[in-house]
């Protein structure tokens, strides 16, 4: 009976020592199979699961779950580094308390679209529910934007693309000057605004759950606020 109950004794402590020092990166490998088996892609990915204590990982809780991943695809997202600090999360329940980071060379617009597709730089923060997303295009990607939606829109293409501050688009084409200024339309989309009526600029992917709120010329390029249902993201 003693030797029975040492032996129960020995096997407890060892689980419970297994699930102390090896919560981490049993988790962490988890965590790495579940997003590759949701779709994601990428060249490289590190995934690291920390909780205080570490055997609450077990049961799926992390306090904090960092994301480091290159040339990553998932769905319609695809961007060259991916470097997130998801907080408060629950792997099972699929929703996480707050989030921090940013995402470079991002391919913002709506997949299928025939316009060029804008490259951009995303830093997020806040709560999952209501991330604060700052999201920069650089000049010449803006650019690009613009004179494929003026071709499409009137049939002519723009000889110059002027972006002045705060959200003011000067468009030059034959034989006349359009001057317009930048809006979020109700439906999230970006559009010029004219006496003539609106332009449409840019569609998000309505796959992502961003609500785009502001647009501003930034050096030279284009400066979008918003902000991200992260857990509606995870959850789509």
């Amino acid at each position: 009976m003693r030797g029975c109950l040492f032996v129960l004794v020995v096997a407890a402590a060892l689980i419970g020592a297994i699930a102390w020092f090896a919560a981490e990166p049993v988790v962490d490998t988890v965590v790495r199979s579940a997003l590759e088996g949701s779709g994601v892609r990428a060249s490289s990915l590190t995934v690291t699961a920390t909780s205080d204590p570490p055997p609450k990982l077990i049961l799926g809780r992390a306090d904090s779950l960092t994301i480091d991943a290159s040339d990553l695809g998932w769905r319609t997202l695809h961007a060259t580094r991916v470097q997130l600090t998801l907080d408060g999360v629950d792997l099972f329940g699929r929703t996480v308390t707050t989030i921090h980071g940013t995402i470079e060379g991002a391919e913002i617009a709506e997949d299928g679209s025939p316009d060029p597709i804008p490259v951009a730089s995303i830093a997020l923060d806040g709560p999952a529910d209501e991330a604060a997303v700052t999201i920069t295009v650089e000049r010449a990607a803006v650019r690009a934007v613009i004179l494929a939606a003026i071709q499409r829109e009137f049939g002519t293409g723009a000889t110059d693309v002027q972006l002045v501050a705060p959200n003011v688009l000067r468009l030059t084409m034959p034989g006349a000057t359009i001057e317009g200024t930048m809006v979020i339309a109700s439906d999230g989309l970006l559009a010029l605004s004219t006496r003539l009526g609106e332009v449409t600029m840019l569609r998000v992917d309505p796959a992502i759950p961003l609500q785009l709120r502001s647009v501003s010329v930034v050096d030279g390029g284009l400066r979008f606020g918003g902000v991200l249902d992260m857990n509606g993201l995870l959850h789509g």
